[in-house]
């Protein structure tokens, strides 16, 4: 019997084969600008598949098609994160694989197909390929590289950027450098390899950050909400930062400059 790493190993593999059969981007649009490919569903599809024969008795839950079996213990699966990137050919997307246990990530694996990078959590530790990972130690939010989610599409949309855009700008007169990659599991890996200081997203989809949320606390990170609570799956946000910067970057957040 295969231990729950070696399932998402497995299914993991399974994704990589689909990419490499080619990418197929015919595009269905889910709302006015955020769209899937014919890739993304596939990729889910394999996974659900592999999956439910490696572990009937764990649920399932993908972005594309959504949720099956139990809901205490389930797979949460990203096929592309970063769509937009890999529709347009930037190497800028992964695919994130995360179990959770009783409302926790307990488990994440992301593959950087284009960068060639692949991340796991194994036994208590985070790891890219076989290399051990610490987040970064870095101590001044001048010096820290922050990495931001994207803007929001959608009906809500215009009311939303216009906050998104109103703390950026706060953070781009703070902190070293900000960053806008398009994909959270890029973000998240990257947290967990010490290459950012901290990540900043508006939104909270398990799919998108289940995976990332695993590795980056495994490596050391501290995840909350933008709030300071601890994260849990339903809250509205993320702040995920190395354990010397988060308690600066949070107190940025709560206190953005008032509009004009």
């Amino acid at each position: 019997m295969l231990t729950h790493e070696q399932a998402s190993a497995a299914a993991i593999d399974r994704a990589l084969d689909v990419l490499a059969k080619g990418r197929a981007m015919e595009r269905s649009y889910k709302s006015d600008r955020d769209f899937a490919t014919t890739t993304d569903f596939t990729i889910e599809d394999e996974v659900r598949s592999l999956l439910g024969e490696l572990t009937p008795d764990i649920g399932f839950l993908g972005e594309e098609r959504g949720r099956t079996g139990p809901r205490e213990s389930y797979w949460c699966l990203d096929p592309i994160d970063g769509t937009t990137n890999f529709s347009r050919g930037l190497p800028t997307f992964g695919i994130a694989l995360a179990l959770i246990e009783h409302e926790t990530p307990a488990h994440g694996e992301i593959v950087l197909p284009d960068h060639r990078e692949r991340y796991a959590t194994r036994d208590g530790r985070a790891y890219r390929d076989n290399e051990h990972l610490q987040a970064s130690q870095t101590s001044s939010v001048a010096d820290s590289v922050v990495a931001v989610g994207d803007f929001a599409t959608g009906p809500a949309s215009r009311d939303e950027n216009r906050d998104r855009l109103r703390v950026l700008g706060h953070m781009a007169n703070t902190v070293g450098r900000v960053r806008m990659l398009g994909s959270a599991a890029t973000d998240l890996a990257w947290l967990a390899a010490g290459r950012l200081d901290a990540v900043v997203i508006h939104s909270n989809n398990s799919w998108d950050v289940a995976a990332g949320v695993a590795l980056a606390r495994t490596a050391g990170a501290i995840i909350t909400h933008h709030d300071g609570s601890p994260y849990t799956l339903t809250g509205p946000n993320i702040l995920a930062a190395a354990p010397r910067v988060h308690n600066a970057i949070l107190a940025m957040l709560n206190d953005p400059p008032t509009r004009p």
